[in-house]
């Protein structure tokens, strides 16, 4: 499918659950505008049917538009967003800048979250700052510099590029020569090619770790108190499982359910989905994660072939239950209660004193 290519799913929405919000009366409805979102697996639907059933004002906001600047007059909360593509990524960054820094519009996905999603430099220096166990990870923007580097790395490592998702971008850079020959394309004057025929990696490498694993990587999902998730299985003539359509669905392991809610917590995002591998020595090590993703299906977690997600309560003690959710529904929700309801409180305290 063209990545130009806008789909409407709602006729096929209707077997999930109702995502429901008890809205406080003091605080008004605002007008939403829904920002569609491009290729097979449409997020803007369902903010439509969330919206449609909590009976919120709102219409699909045409953000690429010459006049996006006086449309957005028209709306108090901006949702949604375009793509992972770089030009919608350049675009969309400058005018989520606009909208919520400026104009003061209240947006999901945020200014922050649309800065972390697809830049695996901004996720590998906030998980050495929060102390998240993410994979070892060399970053250098300098040609000297990134040769100095590779002098004391264990090959193999694995190379990738930003943005890029899907697997696609990463490589097994197996010895010290192809790590040279790697650095002198990426620091040439025209850069290195890649799988994206209007760009070229250019001034950066990002070597990550080669973890020796299990063969699987687990996607982990969180949304307010739930969570959800499901195992990747990578090819056997691959060390990639990300994009390759090889999915499992059953139970989580706790320890990784733990650490994607530690990142979660840390990150502040009403939907945050975190990928780790479980290595050989037993541990769980992240690789990426990122508030914005694609889901291609209603139910992200089975557990013993039943649908549903882990619930947590108060005492941070979880239980599976059975359901049927599009999570965006619930991230939408999430935002809406612990985010912009946030703005509210913040400014009644404000005015008691």
């Amino acid at each position: 499918m063209p990545i130009e290519t806008y789909t409407d799913d709602r006729m096929n929405l209707d077997e999930a659950q109702l995502v429901l919000i008890d809205w406080p009366g003091q605080i008004k409805m605002p007008k939403v505008g829904i920002v569609q979102d491009v290729g097979a697996f449409p997020s803007w639907t369902k903010y439509v049917r969330f919206c449609e059933n909590n009976s919120i004002p709102f219409e699909v906001y045409t953000i690429r538009d010459y006049d996006w600047l006086e449309k957005a007059k028209e709306f108090d909360v901006i949702i949604g967003f375009a793509s992972c593509a770089i030009f919608d990524l350049e675009e969309m960054r400058y005018k989520y800048f606009i909208l919520e820094t400026v104009l003061k519009k209240s947006c999901y996905s945020s200014l922050q979250n649309i800065l972390l999603y697809e830049n695996k430099f901004f996720e590998s220096e906030l998980s050495k700052i929060f102390n998240f166990p993410f994979i070892t990870t060399y970053i250098s923007c300098d040609k000297k510099d990134a040769h100095s580097l590779i002098e004391n790395l264990v090959f193999p490592v694995v190379s990738k590029i930003v943005p890029s998702s899907g697997s696609i971008g990463v490589e097994l850079i197996r010895t010290t020569a192809e790590a040279k020959r790697l650095i002198r394309q990426a620091f040439s004057q025209n850069g290195r090619k890649i799988h994206i025929v209007y760009a070229r990696q250019k001034n950066y490498i990002y070597f990550q770790k080669f973890i020796p694993n299990d063969g699987y990587d687990i996607r982990v999902i969180v949304v307010g108190n739930m969570v959800f998730g499901f195992y990747r299985k990578a090819p056997k003539s691959d060390f990639r499982a990300s994009g390759m359509h090889n999915e499992e669905m059953r139970s989580l392991p706790e320890e990784a359910i733990k650490i994607a809610r530690k990142v979660y917590e840390k990150i502040n995002s009403p939907l945050l989905a975190v990928d780790m591998v479980h290595g050989l020595d037993g541990n769980f090590y992240i690789n990426e994660f990122s508030p914005i993703f694609e889901m291609s299906t209603l139910n992200q977690l089975k557990v013993d072939g039943v649908p549903g997600a882990y619930v947590f309560d108060k005492n941070d003690e979880y239980q599976f239950f059975e359901c049927k959710y599009w999570v965006h529904e619930l991230a939408l929700k999430e935002f809406f209660q612990n985010h912009y309801f946030q703005k509210f409180t913040i400014s009644e305290k404000k005015n008691n004193y």
